[in-house]
């Protein structure tokens, strides 16, 4: 029986002996950012906007163009047609851009390419909220799972004692029945506990790009408690969070835009230069020309307009997504704080329970109680354990959380 015991709680804590080195929050975040599968997408999508800008310095290419016309087939292309003479034109044509378009692309690329790569820290910020919550749960699942196997074992020793009391006849066999049944549900919950973390670590190995095998989570600890104020938070996040800054980089490419419109209803210059020869005697004679749009009719102006009213709209976005911060900030501001009141609560009645627990013990060891007595301090105990470990990983997703509202980085260990 007890062979049998003990060998369960083998199975149970081998994984746990032979785990790999401890996966700390701080470095799931590198590895997370280094290696998820959705960032590299949302880094190679950046990357695109580069393109953008080699193709804004490229100058236009010149046209060239040529003709041979009134050729008598019959005369093997010697003679004059009945017609007219022969005639063999080259033109070469190039276009010259006025009032700045190559400098006014280049200079909307570049903000462009700006404006993508905040979009990036943003996807970042937005992606890590999913990291968060997959760490803390299976650091919650590690925990919930090595509690359920010390309660295990310690409820193991406590029926050793009431079999030994069994058979000196100071336990009813009813009684000691009671307390083996209940080690079925001892069983569940370790059982329960080890399928919750298997199936939870997968999902993180996956965010990480890792072997579930490979993720060891160390045992959880309260954070360090925040000592900025709500005001300070929200005026950091408003100048350092990257959608604020995203926003603004928008702006920058809304103006640009204008400015490239702007120049774009700026007719621009085509010069070129053209040989002819005569048939029969082929002479070249030369010639140049130039050509240019009369812009009776502006039809950029539609675009002008368009451009325009993007600029304003996104001064409107950048006015919203600053309020929007603020308002997020205040929002995991309250959540932090009523988590740590949780945590704090929990604290008190955690340790009553597990002192009104450790009592249960030794009287029913020493003298004897009511079976059911025993029981409802076990369960009354293992209740507040489980709030606990709920209350500590809540504290730490919410810090967490508050962290990445107010644009501070996550693996900073000293909140700000």
């Amino acid at each position: 029986m007890h062979f049998t015991r003990y060998s369960f709680l083998a199975l149970i804590l081998a994984p746990h002996l032979l785990a790999a080195p401890s996966l700390s929050f701080n470095t799931a975040v590198e590895q997370f950012i280094e290696h998820n599968y959705d960032l590299k997408i949302a880094r190679q999508e950046a990357d695109k906007s580069k393109a953008d800008l080699t193709t804004a310095q490229r100058r236009p290419n010149p046209i060239l163009s040529g003709s041979y016309d009134y050729v008598d087939g019959n005369h093997h292309f010697k003679d004059m047609s009945p017609a007219a003479a022969a005639l063999a034109t080259l033109h070469l044509d190039h276009p010259i851009e006025l009032g700045g378009k190559r400098s006014r692309r280049i200079e909307t690329a570049t903000a462009g390419i700006a404006y993508a790569y905040s979009l990036l820290e943003e996807t970042k910020r937005e992606q890590l909220f999913t990291l968060i919550d997959a760490y803390y749960q299976v650091q919650a699942d590690v925990a919930e799972l090595d509690n359920s196997i010390a309660n295990r074992r310690d409820f193991e020793k406590l029926l050793t004692i009431a079999e030994a009391k069994y058979s000196n006849g100071f336990l009813s066999e009813i009684d000691l029945e009671k307390l083996q049944l209940q080690l079925i549900d001892y069983d569940k919950e370790v059982n329960s506990n080890t399928a919750a973390l298997s199936s939870d670590t997968e999902a993180l190995a996956l965010l990480l790009s890792m072997k579930a095998d490979d993720i060891n989570i160390p045992a959880i600890v309260p954070p360090e408690p925040f000592l900025k104020s709500v005001n300070d938070l929200i005026s950091y996040a408003q100048q350092n969070r990257s959608d604020c800054l995203a926003a603004q980089e928008n702006i920058k490419v809304s103006n640009a835009s204008v400015e490239l419109e702007k120049a774009n209803a700026i007719p621009d210059v085509t010069v070129g230069i053209e040989t002819e020869n005569y048939a029969p005697t082929y002479e070249t004679l030369y010639g140049i020309s130039a050509s240019i749009p009369l812009p009776i009719y502006d039809r950029n102006q539609g675009a002008i307009q368009k451009a325009r009213i993007t600029a304003l709209q996104s001064s409107t976005q950048q006015s919203k997504v600053l309020e929007q911060a603020a308002s997020e900030v205040r929002q995991s501001y309250i959540q932090y704080q009523s988590q740590q009141s949780i945590y704090t609560s929990m604290q008190h009645g955690y340790e009553s329970a597990k002192k009104l627990k450790e009592k249960q013990e030794k009287v029913f060891a020493l003298k004897g109680i009511s079976i059911l007595e025993l029981l409802d301090a076990q369960k009354s105990y293992r209740e507040y354990q489980r709030n606990m470990t709920q209350a500590v990983i809540g504290l730490h997703v919410a810090a967490a959380q508050l962290k990445l509202a107010s644009g501070l980085t996550l693996t900073d260990s000293t909140p700000r």
